[in-house]
């Protein structure tokens, strides 16, 4: 595989594996299983909602278009769930998307970044599914983090270990 396939599959790992997963994760931990499945709205997602659907989406999108897995996804009842899933439950999910991705990215081709493939209506190159999911799972990882922090007030510490 050439050099920019090994940067897109490594950051595909950092950025969902590294970054948003366990940004998700502390979230979770700091909230009750009523925070996590209240609406801010009613016609908005609750945070166990927009985790339902990250999940989902890196499924169908990861696991399934680009590595050929079924299609489990149900993407209505990710938002029409209102809970409450417990968050362990959740976790659970999360844990198994993180497995999965973690056996399944390092055995992207460049053949498959440069194929394209069938996903939701659209059809996609292996590359941008990549970083459609990149950019899916981080935009809804800051609406988890957003909402957290509207909910607890303060700072969630996601750089408490740098010196910025």
């Amino acid at each position: 595989m050439n050099q920019v396939g090994r940067i897109l599959i490594l950051e595909t790992d950092r950025r969902i594996l590294g970054e948003s997963i366990p940004r998700i994760r502390k979230c979770l931990a700091r909230l009750t299983l009523e925070q996590v499945w209240a609406r801010p709205r009613p016609e908005m997602a609750s945070i166990g909602n927009l985790v339902l659907h990250v999940v989902g989406n890196a499924r169908q999108w990861i696991l399934h278009a680009l590595v050929g897995q079924p299609d489990i996804r149900d993407r209505d009842t990710e938002f029409s769930t209102t809970g409450p899933l417990p968050v362990h439950e959740l976790g659970l999910l999360l844990d198994q998307l993180e497995k999965d991705l973690r056996s399944a990215l390092p055995a992207i081709t460049e053949a498959q970044l440069l194929a394209t493939y069938p996903v939701q209506v659209f059809e996609e190159s292996g590359a941008s599914i990549l970083i459609h999911a990149i950019e899916h799972f981080s935009y809804h990882t800051g609406q988890i983090a957003r909402d957290t922090k509207h909910i607890l007030g303060g700072d969630l510490g996601f750089y408490a270990h740098l010196s910025l």
